[in-house]
């Protein structure tokens, strides 16, 4: 009888952790809902093409980055770490026919690009599934970004500027509306949620906040040329 007690309150415990592991991970992958991987990855490259990186890696039990703190399912960061780097590794070796193959390669380099990248693409958008956003309109232009000084001001929607969020300026979408912006010069992409009115600046399409900057590349250049793919 005993026994038998262990073994129902043990199934409900196992019951339990898989059921809050797959609610973080659902979690998770929702925040990657209209990302791309387009630019390429390595050790030391941050933003939210590496935290979504770490999502699709941490989907699998064979690429898990790690099992607790940072990194791990529900933990998952925006700085591409040696720990990524190994997970990348055993991606591409496990998919080796797709990745590795094709490149002349027979091991892992944890390095992200054009194989690796569109392996990832295929797989975020199964964990996706109908929560994946479509491209509904492209707008090419020229990107720039929120003054430093800028901070907490309100925006035209009413909410604060918070340079550390992902939020943009657009002349005309409405409030609420999700882009994914890529940096030409270097592919690297960032989604965003249009809270604000602007840029008014003469050829200027859209202004983004500092950390989506960051993201693609932008601090340095200040204005960059971009394709802006309006989701739904």
């Amino acid at each position: 009888m005993q026994r038998a007690t262990n073994i129902f309150l043990f199934v409900i415990i196992f019951n339990f952790f898989l059921f809050a592991s797959l609610k973080v991970l659902a979690a998770s992958v929702d925040y990657c809902a209209g990302l791309v991987f387009t630019g390429n990855l390595k050790l030391g490259s941050t933003g939210q093409e590496v935290r979504c990186l770490q999502v699709v890696l941490n989907s699998d039990p064979a690429t898990l980055i790690t099992k607790i703190g940072d990194g791990s399912p529900g933990y998952e960061t925006d700085v591409f770490g040696k720990l990524t780097q190994a997970a990348v590794s055993r991606f591409q070796e496990k998919y080796s026919n797709e990745i590795l193959k094709p490149s002349g390669l027979k091991k892992g380099v944890g390095y992200v690009g054009e194989l690796t990248k569109a392996k990832l693409n295929k797989i975020l958008d199964g964990l996706l599934g109908n929560k994946k956003l479509k491209t509904t309109q492209t707008l090419n232009g020229k990107a720039s970004y929120y003054a430093s000084s800028l901070q907490n001001n309100r925006t035209a929607s009413g909410e604060r500027y918070d340079g550390q969020k992902y939020t943009a300026a657009h002349k005309t979408l409405p409030f609420g509306t999700k882009v994914r912006v890529v940096n030409t010069n270097n592919n690297r992409s960032v989604v965003l949620k249009i809270n604000d009115r602007g840029p008014f600046v003469k050829n200027r399409l859209i202004d983004i906040s500092r950390i989506a900057a960051r993201d693609i590349g932008l601090l340095s250049a200040g204005v960059a040329n971009v394709k802006v793919y309006v989701l739904k």
